[in-house]
């Protein structure tokens, strides 16, 4: 009886010996909870893996709370963890949700800073922007056109009429906004601009509108 129980302890003896050597930061587990722990659980499947051959049971390093090991109490599924798997569960919808929703290109039109208005032939209004298009599709978008939604007017691109954005790539430029005086309501409007790939809209912004101020 002495005998088989020396011959068993050496067993686990090896077995922890052995977990100790796949540590990659050489921590004994015998000494308890060390902050070097990187919870890589190399440790957990060796020693598994060698009460396994030596016909013992597994489970001798493992995760277990104090109830666990002190009253041998099993796992139970608790009201707190419930609202906790619940909460994870909205978040992860929400989560897909949002990433079946989302549009393929995010738009960004805003205004050059300090530059203001500027008055054109026929009671035109001009500003100047910048944009930046961020394509989220692995496929390139062909044929990039401006239209003004909100106003009559016309958009006029810098250097170019049409261009393209590659998969997953970004475009930048300079456009110029021309809007009739007679179509703004004051000296700060909202215009939005429509964003197509050839005659397909594919997304629209807002931005400001600068324009001569009304005393009426």
């Amino acid at each position: 009886m002495f005998s088989a129980s020396c011959n068993a302890f050496s067993k686990l003896s090896f077995s922890i010996i052995t977990s100790k050597n796949v540590c990659p930061t050489g921590i004994d587990i015998r000494n308890g909870t060390q902050l070097e722990c990187i919870n890589c659980t190399a440790c957990i499947d060796v020693c598994d893996d060698m009460m396994e051959k030596v016909d013992l049971p597994k489970g001798l390093i493992r995760y277990a709370s104090e109830d666990d090991i002190e009253k041998e109490e099993k796992f139970k599924f608790t009201p707190r963890l419930k609202g906790y798997c619940a909460v994870l569960g909205i978040l992860i919808a929400v989560l897909i949700g949002m990433l079946f929703l989302r549009n393929d290109v995010e738009a960004n039109i805003l205004r050059l800073p300090g530059q203001l208005y500027e008055h054109k032939a026929g009671n035109m209004i001009s500003n100047v922007y910048t944009f930046k298009l961020v394509n989220k599709t692995v496929d390139d978008i062909e044929n990039i056109t401006f239209k003004l939604l909100s106003h009559k007017g016309t958009i006029k691109l810098v250097s170019h009429g049409t261009f393209k954005v590659e998969g997953q790539g970004l475009a930048e430029g300079t456009l110029f906004v021309e809007v009739n005086a007679s179509a703004l309501k004051g000296d700060k409007d909202r215009i939005e601009i429509g964003i197509y790939s050839g005659d397909t809209l594919i997304e629209t912004t807002t931005t400001a509108f600068l324009g001569p101020r009304s005393y009426k």
